[in-house]
């Protein structure tokens, strides 16, 4: 586990560890969409300064960028998290063919990391009928059909 802090707050990035269970959810994440796709758990400056726990968030990495050492347990600083966007894993159904997939949805609204999401790929659309994303409604990092 590596921490991440800034003045947004902490972020946890796991690696192989065995995470906590509010993480347990996103756990899968890497064997099934690669790795530069990391469990983490977003702590932000309100939930510091309220005493709320940390948020289940997957981080992802650009294709691009070398994924840093996430085996170390020190606060580093956050230069190590070039290009990273902060992203919720979530179930959506084709609205044409009705397949369903698992989707990685960035999550733009946190001004964390928000502003990196130019620097990935957008998977647009339904792999199954090739509706494009305004008809099925299925966009994000990446996907993976349910069955």
């Amino acid at each position: 586990m590596r921490l991440f802090s800034g003045p947004w707050g902490d972020l946890r990035v796991f690696t192989d560890e065995p995470l906590p269970s509010s993480a347990i959810g996103i756990a899968e994440v890497p064997a099934r969409f690669g790795a530069n796709f990391r469990p983490a758990l977003l702590r932000h400056f309100l939930h510091l300064r309220l005493g709320r726990p940390a948020d289940p968030y997957v981080a992802v990495w650009p294709d691009e960028v070398v994924l840093p050492d996430l085996t170390e347990e020190v606060a580093e600083p956050a230069d190590d998290l070039r290009g990273v966007v902060l992203a919720e894993l979530m179930r959506h159904k084709c609205f044409v063919c009705n397949a369903r997939f698992e989707v990685v949805r960035p999550e733009v609204g946190i001004p964390v990391l928000g502003r990196n999401l130019a620097q990935h790929r957008i998977v647009s659309g339904c792999p199954s009928c090739g509706s494009d994303s305004g008809t099925s409604r299925i966009h994000g990092l990446a996907l993976s059909p349910l069955p």
